[in-house]
């Protein structure tokens, strides 16, 4: 056999089937969902605050590892706050 060939399986009718599909992967996908949305929000906040502080140019944005050690123990807090 070549590496590109495969080879032919069960035909998928005869696999069994355990559980109805969609399978429900995460139950609370809805508030994790919910949550991260809150936590980017939070994060985006924050960037933007310091951005506007700072003189950039159009082309850069800031990122987390360009807070001070002040301002990202800020944002920890934050975030921990929302998460709790």
């Amino acid at each position: 056999m070549f590496a590109n060939e495969t080879r032919p399986g069960p035909p998928a009718e005869s696999l069994p089937v355990a559980e109805p599909l969609p399978l429900p992967i995460v139950p609370d996908w809805e508030e994790k969902l919910r949550r991260a949305e809150a936590a980017a929000r939070l994060i985006d906040r924050h960037l933007d605050y310091e951005e506007r502080g700072r003189r950039l140019s159009w082309r850069e944005r800031l990122k987390p590892v360009g807070l001070c050690l002040e301002q990202r123990t800020q944002l920890l807090t934050d975030l921990y706050a929302i998460t709790r």
